[in-house]
């Protein structure tokens, strides 16, 4: 599954960036997060709470920051597992600089999902992805307004 999107924020894209690159703060954007563990600069952990269907439950996602372009980029994978499923995801976010010193943040995500989650159907699992994507990227421009 492929989404991609962007935004314009009034941050400065400097702000933008250190906020990306920042565990502590990027991982408060992810919805239904029960707990957080951060491990270092690069590697945090996240309890989550999932709904999709009948398949209701906690998993456990693993994130780490794999690329960072001074304020320019930022790529993250995420690996998450529970429920009798697996969810890889590949995100990205670029920061240019747009007019009244805002920032225009484009985005990328690449999910697989495997086991109980992908038998529900691949439209349900879209619809559902794609909700939690939305509220992710909302959560991000509201860090940064």
């Amino acid at each position: 599954m492929h989404y991609d999107g962007s935004f314009e924020v009034v941050s400065a894209r400097a702000r933008v960036y250190q906020f990306a690159t920042d565990p502590s703060k990027i991982a408060t954007i992810f919805p239904d997060v029960l707990d957080v563990k951060i491990d270092d600069a690069e590697h945090f952990t996240l309890k989550a709470k999932v709904g999709i269907s009948s398949i209701k439950g906690v998993m456990d996602v693993k994130c780490t920051i794999v690329e960072k372009v001074p304020f320019t980029s930022v790529k993250l994978k995420l690996r998450a597992s529970g429920l009798s499923s697996a969810v890889e995801m590949g995100c990205g976010f670029s920061f240019e600089d747009a007019k009244g010193g805002r920032t225009l943040v484009r985005w990328t995500a690449d999910a697989k999902v495997a086991g109980l989650i992908a038998r529900v159907g691949s439209r349900l699992t879209d619809s559902i992805a794609a909700k939690y994507l939305d509220q992710t990227v909302e959560a991000l421009k509201r860090n940064l307004s």
